[in-house]
């Protein structure tokens, strides 16, 4: 009997042992077949003694569903694919497609395509062995962790871009500019090499072709222009076939400014990410920053709207965790957030962590300096449910409520932009303050003076402890977005 579980145990043990030795290639496999493309089983097989790729391997691949590319065909007149026809070309802009199209005789289909169905084994190994070959042949990107050479090297797209072989293209180019670098070669040094040669083949433009989100490397080299969040891609994939960790980090709204904005990021030696634009965008106040990752975040689809947003405004600026006010409760389908004001409205920037309990609702660092009013979201609208408040520099909570029965005359000058104020018709605006209905237009007349050879404007006779907004009478719309408070008699913006 001692003989016999002695066999039994020792039989265990090696059972045990083979088990834990086949753990990684297990754990491919398996990831493999959940993406339900049978070609992603060759990727796993391919990598089976190869322990750091094969662990590359099964993070792709676990990961994979999810991601896709977005694009279109160009279609003649017959409904077949217009080969050899590009819109990406300098003459081409958002303004004048259409026109070329039509003098085509092409239309447009846009087209979807899951990376679960489509990836094929030889392009997802194509881009593990050549990200791996980056950190062995690149003395700069030796000094990334595991992780981050995982999560902003390994990963062979950034956004809905069609798949290419940007690796290749990218190294082609930058390798022979590197070689002739003299001095250091160090992750800083060449970074900024690669910036300023993208930055002088493809950048923001106003009048951009965007009939898809992300372009490839090609299209925008051949193009030289797209919007921040096509120019950011770009950045990010050419850093990468370099070695270098990169991402893109996301301002979805603005908190004093109008749109928002996205930032190509890469990291230095330490892991510490660093700014394309050395940050003065910033400025701008960020209610939020979000990280593009590649692995889907907790929770993120339903707080942010995004599976791939992490979280990182804290990385960039003072952030607090406030406790709201709110001064009813959520109708059916809606859900507790706080807007800024931008482009003209109130736009939502920040979700609550959890729905108000007791007129009260938390919300997890959130940027500070920035006007915030509590609303309620739906899938069509959003409405107040609270007094608006600053979250002032140093954490602060201050909330405004228009004082019709305390009138107050406030200069209102550094509000009007340099080049209108000598021919401004002060006649043509109007002050509105905010109440629980929205924008209440104030009867109290905008003046002009001379004050010191240059002109000063004034409103009197306004209620105190509001917000307020500068209105042109003509149009309606706003006077250059002009939000502002009276501090001590003073226009301040938000």
């Amino acid at each position: 009997m001692r003989r016999y579980i002695a066999v039994v145990w020792l039989l265990s043990g090696v059972f045990a042992w083979v088990g834990c030795s086949d753990g990684p290639l297990h754990r491919a496999r398996r990831a493999a077949e959940a993406t339900g493309n049978g070609e992603m089983l060759r990727v796993a097989e391919h990598y089976a003694g190869e322990p750091e790729r094969l662990a590359a391997a099964a993070f792709l691949l676990e990961n994979l569903r999810g991601h896709y590319t977005y694009t279109f065909d160009l279609l003649d007149a017959s409904g077949r694919v217009a080969e050899g026809f590009s819109l990406y070309r300098p003459e081409i802009t958002g303004k004048n497609y259409r026109q070329v199209l039509d003098s085509a005789g092409l239309s447009v289909r846009y087209r979807t395509e899951a990376d679960a169905e489509t990836m094929t084994a030889d392009y997802l190994i194509r881009n593990i062995d050549r990200a791996f070959a980056a950190r062995e042949r690149y003395p700069w990107a030796a000094h990334y962790s595991d992780s981050l050479f995982l999560h902003y090297v390994l990963p062979y797209r950034i956004d809905v871009e069609e798949l290419t072989d940007w690796r290749a293209f990218f190294r082609d180019r930058y390798e022979p500019m590197v070689d002739t670098l003299a001095g250091p070669k160090d992750i800083r040094t060449v970074a900024r090499l690669i910036i300023r040669d993208v930055k002088s083949r493809f950048g923001f433009h106003a009048e951009a072709l965007m009939l898809k989100p992300a372009f490839t490397p090609q299209e925008a080299f051949a193009c030289g222009r797209g919007e921040c969040n096509s120019t950011a891609d770009i950045y990010v994939l050419a850093l990468r076939a370099m070695g270098i960790a990169a991402t893109k980090d996301v301002i979805p709204v603005w908190g004093t400014s109008d749109g928002g904005h996205v930032e190509a990021v890469y990291f230095d030696e330490e892991g510490n990410p660093v700014m394309l634009d050395t940050g003065e965008w910033l400025a701008a106040g960020p209610p939020k920053i979000f990280r593009q990752e590649f692995e889907p975040q907790p929770q993120s689809a339903e707080r942010f709207g995004n599976p791939y947003y992490r979280d990182v405004t804290s990385e960039y600026v003072a952030v607090s965790t406030p406790t709201v006010a709110f001064d009813s409760a959520p109708e059916a389908g809606e859900r507790a957030a706080l807007a800024v004001f931008g482009n003209e409205r109130w736009r939502p920037a920040v979700p609550a962590e959890a729905p108000p309990t007791k007129g009260k609702a938390l919300f997890k660092e959130i940027g500070r300096g920035i006007l915030y009013l509590p609303v309620y979201v739906s899938d069509r609208s959003v409405r107040q449910a609270g007094r608006p408040f600053r979250l002032d520099p140093r954490g602060n909570l201050h909330y405004y409520g228009a004082d019709t029965g305390r009138p107050v005359t406030i200069d209102i000058t550094s509000l009007i932009r340099p080049r209108d104020v000598d021919t401004l018709d002060a006649g043509g605006l109007y002050v509105a303050y905010w109440t629980p209905e929205g924008w209440q237009r104030s009867e109290a007349t905008v003046c002009q003076s001379a004050g010191g050879g240059s002109p000063v404007y004034t409103v009197s006779g306004i209620p105190d402890g509001g917000i307020y907004c500068l209105f042109d009478k003509r149009t309606g719309r706003t006077y250059y977005r002009r939000i502002f408070r009276n501090d001590r008699g003073t226009a301040r913006r938000f």
